[in-house]
């Protein structure tokens, strides 16, 4: 019995680490526009988190513009510029838009939006654990065959992955010209803080790989 406790304490630490991991993200495409050198030619950047889900957009314009003052830049995150019900009271004058952008001084601007995503179940087959991979003493039958000869068995279960697509655009607010694009892709996060804590490590490593900043020394 001792063991047996020791095997599901074992088994119920695997599942708790395994359920405290952060989701992944991974980029799966980038675009540069050839005749951009680096984001050094940008000395503030505005950021714009697209949705109207103002916990989110906050959460994500103040990570992002946290990330990009840490490499020595300035930001502008768009809900110090705009109320959350611009949009709507104002329409679609882009004009206006991009007037209030270059007021604060920006010439960079970085978009953050969800394009996709996508929900799937599927079914994870059950796992056998072997019962004679441990000793038992005493009696009682050599513990009754060893569990009576059969093993332990966690059975199937049925879980929903969520795959959540990101685009990350980079223009020029001089210009209104992109310079610079990511396409990413995060599975099952738990939370807004999850998904971006792997989102930002992905789109720094391809920043970098793309030649627009170096690679953290971290």
């Amino acid at each position: 019995m001792k063991n047996l406790t020791k095997i599901t304490g074992m088994m119920l630490i695997i599942s708790l680490v395994m359920s405290a991991c952060s989701s992944t993200t991974s980029v799966t495409g980038s675009y540069k526009d050839p005749s951009f050198t680096a984001a050094t030619e940008f000395k503030k950047i505005f950021v714009a988190g697209l949705t109207s889900n103002v916990p989110a957009r906050q959460k994500i314009e103040t990570s992002m513009a946290e990330a990009i003052t840490s490499r020595g830049f300035a930001a502008v995150k768009s809900l110090d510029v705009f109320t959350p019900d611009f949009q709507s009271s104002s329409g679609s004058k882009s004009d206006l838009v991009l007037q209030k952008i270059r007021e604060t001084g920006s010439d960079g601007i970085l978009t953050v939006a969800l394009v996709n995503k996508e929900t799937e179940s599927r079914y994870v087959p059950g796992s056998a654990y072997p019962v004679g991979a441990y000793p038992y003493y005493g009696t009682f039958g050599g513990y009754w065959g060893n569990f009576y000869g059969a093993g332990m068995y966690d059975p199937g279960y049925y879980t929903t992955d969520k795959t959540y697509y990101v685009e990350t655009n980079l223009y020029d607010a001089k210009t209104e010209k992109i310079v610079w694009s990511a396409q990413s892709q995060t599975m099952n996060p738990s939370n807004i803080d999850d998904f971006l804590a792997g989102y930002k490590k992905a789109l720094a490593k391809q920043l970098a790989k793309d030649g627009l900043i170096t690679a953290s020394s971290k």
